[in-house]
């Protein structure tokens, strides 16, 4: 749902991108962790490994009764789509050119360190870097593959999180004979 929004707001964005970087398409993915919620949107491209990456995190308390993972969720989309748009947009050709050419230093205000912005009365931090989402997942796979520590934590930080949405007693169903 996340890649549509991002996809359809920014089409012509994305088009004018296309003919500086072929095969560009946005990448989405994100997690809930024991204490915050992480949205990323790559600018991905079948031509370089680099890629342009934008991270929204938001703090969370699963114990709470509001903000919800989905509020919490919907205030990173539209912080990443504000600060998405400074930089993909048909009408700023010279930015979609900096991009293109992998050098986001030229990008004036970009947050490449994490950098809080308020939606909906809600702190947004932000960053932006060159991370592929895609290479970032191999490299993910591949550990959990041959490395026992990366699996045992992964493990172990899944069981964690999921102990914070336990809700109530797990009941058996009757036995019937």
């Amino acid at each position: 749902m996340v890649r549509e929004v991002f996809g359809d707001h920014f089409k012509e964005g994305l088009d004018a991108y296309c003919k500086l970087r072929p095969n560009s398409r946005f990448e989405i993915d994100g997690a809930v962790y024991a204490d915050e919620v992480v949205l990323a949107v790559c600018l991905a491209s079948d031509q370089t490994l680099a890629a342009t990456t934008w991270y929204a995190s938001a703090d969370f308390d699963p114990k709470a009764s509001a903000p919800s993972v989905q509020d919490l969720l919907s205030a990173c989309v539209d912080t990443l789509a504000g600060v998405v748009n400074e930089i993909i947009s048909a009408d700023k050709p010279e930015k979609l050119e900096q991009v293109a050419d992998e050098s986001l230093s030229a990008l004036e205000d970009a947050p490449f360190q994490w950098t809080k912005y308020e939606t909906d009365r809600r702190d947004i931090f932000v960053k932006v870097d060159k991370a592929n989402l895609r290479v970032d997942q191999q490299a993910d796979e591949w550990l959990a593959k041959n490395d026992p520590d990366f699996k045992k934590n992964s493990e172990n930080e899944s069981k964690a999180t999921e102990d914070l949405f336990f809700t109530g007693p797990k009941t058996k169903k009757p036995q019937t004979n």
